[in-house]
């Protein structure tokens, strides 16, 4: 029902923002057609984002056991219980209010994000590249408003440590995965339906210093 995109296009966005220190990791998913794009289909979505953080985490650790040092380092693993999230379905004001070239917007402020990783952002033609490489990746995303991208975000009910109560077990996020996040900086975890590409996209981060 879902099948994994990652053509040129895509891998050379990907590296142009690992490159520049981005934190957002995403995949991008075509969907059949006739298949019902539902809550259950979202989750699966996150499911195949999983299957992508922990091959590059595999990928990785292989490279780092190359070292005889640390040959003994065991596979890296990964908490993800996705049936523990709350979605929260985002209205089109929202989406609007996500996809705003604002640096200075506080609410859904995906492009604030975007260009203020926990060490910077650094495209060498500066911020007005910043801001066409965004462009570009909403684009890729399906984050089209013409379009009338359907967005959930998956991390809503998630609060950061500096804001809130020493978590117990029971409250903890549905993955470990948010973890760094939660310290300061922020979570990010949204699904994008594009019923015209038919296309499903997920999108997440999390990062600390």
């Amino acid at each position: 029902m879902l099948t994994l995109v990652e053509d040129e296009h895509s891998q050379a966005l990907r590296q142009q923002l690992e490159a520049a220190f981005c934190v957002f990791d995403f995949v991008r998913l075509a969907v059949e057609p006739g298949v019902e794009v539902n809550q259950a289909l979202h989750r699966q979505g996150l499911q195949h984002l999983y299957q992508h953080l922990m091959a590059r985490r595999r990928e990785a650790w292989k490279k780092l056991r190359q070292d005889p040092r640390y040959a003994d380092v065991g596979e890296p693993q990964m908490r993800w219980e996705p049936e523990r999230a709350l979605p929260e379905r985002l209205s089109p004001q929202q989406v609007r209010q996500l996809v705003c070239e604002d640096p200075e917007q506080q609410d859904w402020a995906l492009y604030r994000a975007f260009c203020q990783p926990p060490y910077g952002l650094h495209f060498p033609g500066g911020a007005e590249q910043a801001r066409q490489v965004y462009g570009q990746w909403l684009d890729l995303l399906g984050l089209d408003l013409q379009q009338q991208p359907q967005v959930i975000n998956w991390v809503g009910d998630l609060e950061l440590d500096c804001q809130a109560p020493a978590m117990g077990p029971h409250l903890l996020p549905w993955s470990e995965y948010f973890d760094e996040g939660l310290e300061w900086w922020g979570v990010w975890c949204l699904t994008v339906w594009n019923p015209v590409r038919r296309t499903l996209s997920v999108l997440a981060a999390s990062a600390t210093d």
